[in-house]
């Protein structure tokens, strides 16, 4: 059975449950039209999408798969955890620095960072990916949806 098809019923599963656990935030006198009840369900939906996406994919991958395929270069399962460990390393520095530098720059940094562990290169593309990436995320969560972020320098620059 192939990996993305399993991966993606489980998605799919995990997606339902959080869909119905979302029926179980009680209603606010203070909420606004959506509701607590609305972010999250979007997020359900997202994740219900993205899962039969890659269900669909994982079936039509394999009827066009060869009948034997060649073997792998599968990365060694040593390299793999060092790809995760170096992942996670990013992460916990994200955290660190978001409190000094503040949500923009410090997205825009994961951003490039995450991309250059990856293989990316470190071009003038890669770094205007960053500041946009950074930009529509500041857009979303911060003026979009008025979630609260470290502001970090910032306003000292100001």
């Amino acid at each position: 059975m192939n990996r993305d098809l399993v991966f993606g019923s489980a998605t799919l599963a995990v997606a339902v449950v959080y869909y119905a656990l979302t029926n179980t935030i009680p209603p606010s006198e203070l909420a606004d039209p959506v509701g607590p009840q609305g972010l999250p369900k979007m997020y359900a939906f997202a994740l219900a999408g993205l899962s039969i996406l890659l269900i669909a994919r994982s079936l039509r991958t394999a009827n066009l798969a060869p009948a034997n395929p060649e073997p792998s270069n599968r990365e060694p399962a040593n390299h793999r955890m060092l790809r995760v460990a170096g992942m996670l390393l990013i992460g916990i520095a994200y955290i660190f620095v978001l409190p000094y530098l503040g949500y923009l720059l410090s997205v825009a940094m994961l951003i490039a960072a995450t991309t250059y562990f990856q293989g990316g290169p470190v071009n003038t593309r890669s770094v205007v990916v960053a500041i946009a990436g950074a930009a529509l995320f500041w857009t979303l969560f911060i003026w979009l949806l008025r979630i609260q972020y470290p502001a970090g320098l910032w306003p000292s620059l100001i």
